[in-house]
């Protein structure tokens, strides 16, 4: 134990400055001297506001280790208060402030906070191990559940404004006129799409970071499936082939109506049930799956296997071409799904990956990508692409186990001090 330490909150300027050229931020001395930067206000120092005044920080990197010393420096002084006898004592920081571990804080096992709550008459401390990873991909899940079945209702009202085949024949499209429809090939793009989604739970599984990969994937295709849903809703095109079997769906009631939107929902919208849908053509929702699981199983996947990169290429696009000989949607349906897709895809994980760029455009990125600013706002750095075994070994279950009685005492022991 540091016994000999001093009250970190009773700093001066000059023992502050002392401390930063120590730590190896000797550039920053006299700017926190100039500012006023004490023990006190140094441990109230967050990310924001080192980027904001009066510092104005805006190296990406100092920012980060900077933060992190200050973390060490006052789990340091708390444990020197335990050590000594004097009880857990509040530093004067922010409350519910993040402590940055050695490993990304995208990892989930990673994640530790240390919370802190000040009372006028005492003092308490608060212990508690979380995975903040996981409450986002609860989060993420539910928002591609819920745009899953906003998608399913839209493919009901589409069928049911599906246009009269006699009156509104199909539109000319460059491919539909000029090749013969396949009737096998929609099992094909539909294999295809299971096939991706196969691999990528495979990703998930293995990945070291599966939280933050889960999560991104199902924010990136719920928000791509809502405006698809806005698109499909608003206007009806006619069928692409006029011997297709499927016509305007006519409901008597509301409860018919229900139920066919679960019935979608639980097919995925999928043909290989037997299902039949029609009216969402624009744009393609096939294509959207295709390209959202390829480019997930290339990011997520190293980057020297170019090979395996090539093959999912190949084998998306001739997914989105099956969908074309089915003639179940128009060229137009596909190349826009894909070019939305990918799009959306590369803006999100641009965003995610470039610290200075996100922290430039803060304002601008909370209002135009409200979805991507609150789950990613956190993001601390890119994710590594690293693999585990997700079943955890004996030693990793003891020493969490050991972990959480040493936060149950900690807990019980603060209390006993202030009881």
């Amino acid at each position: 134990c540091f016994s000999e330490m001093e009250t970190i909150h009773h700093w001066s300027r000059a023992r502050v400055g002392q401390w930063l050229t120590e730590s190896g931020f000797p550039e920053y001395r006299k700017l926190f001297e100039d500012r006023n930067i004490d023990g006190a206000a140094l441990c109230g120092l967050t990310e924001e506001s080192l980027q904001q005044e009066p510092l104005n920080l805006t190296v990406a990197s100092d920012i980060q280790k900077l933060v992190g010393c200050i973390q060490q420096l006052k789990q340091l002084h708390q444990h020197s208060a335990i050590c000594n006898g004097q009880g857990p004592q509040l530093l004067p920081y922010k409350a519910f402030e993040v402590v940055e571990m050695e490993d990304s804080e995208n990892s989930f096992d990673s994640d530790r906070e240390l919370l802190s709550k000040t009372d006028d008459n005492q003092n308490t401390v608060y212990y508690s191990r979380f995975s903040s990873e996981l409450r986002k991909t609860v989060l993420a899940v539910a928002y591609g559940a819920l745009s899953h079945f906003m998608t399913s209702v839209a493919i009901v009202v589409a069928q049911s404004r599906l246009p009269d085949k006699k009156r509104y024949p199909p539109l000319p499209d460059i491919y539909l006129d000029n090749f013969a429809m396949i009737p096998w090939a929609y099992k094909v793009s539909e294999s295809v799409i299971l096939s991706l989604l196969a691999l990528l739970c495979v990703i998930l599984i293995f990945h070291k970071h599966r939280w933050v990969v889960l999560r991104r994937t199902m924010v990136i295709a719920g928000s791509i499936y809502l405006l698809r849903c806005i698109c499909v809703t608003v206007t009806n095109l006619p069928m692409p082939e006029k011997h297709y079997n499927c016509d305007r769906m006519v409901f008597q009631d509301s409860w018919s109506q229900f139920k066919r939107i679960l019935v979608v929902y639980s097919g995925m919208g999928m043909k290989l049930g037997g299902m039949k849908t029609c009216g969402d053509y624009m744009f393609s929702g096939h294509t959207i799956t295709m390209t959202i699981a390829t480019l997930t199983a290339i990011e997520y996947t190293p980057s020297r296997y170019r090979l395996l990169h090539l093959a999912l290429w190949l084998y998306c696009f001739c997914g989105m071409w099956a969908i074309l000989a089915s003639h179940g949607h128009y060229t137009l349906d596909v190349v826009v799904a894909f070019y939305i897709s990918s799009r959306i895809f590369m803006y999100h994980q641009t965003f995610a990956n470039n610290l200075t760029m996100m922290r430039r455009n803060r304002k601008r990125i909370k209002i135009w990508f409200p979805v991507f600013y609150f789950f990613e706002k956190d993001t601390h750095r890119a994710v590594k692409n690293e693999y585990e075994c997700p079943i955890p070994s004996i030693d990793s279950l003891r020493k969490f186990i050991k972990d959480r009685r040493v936060d149950f005492c900690l807990k019980q022991y603060t209390v006993f001090r202030h009881s």
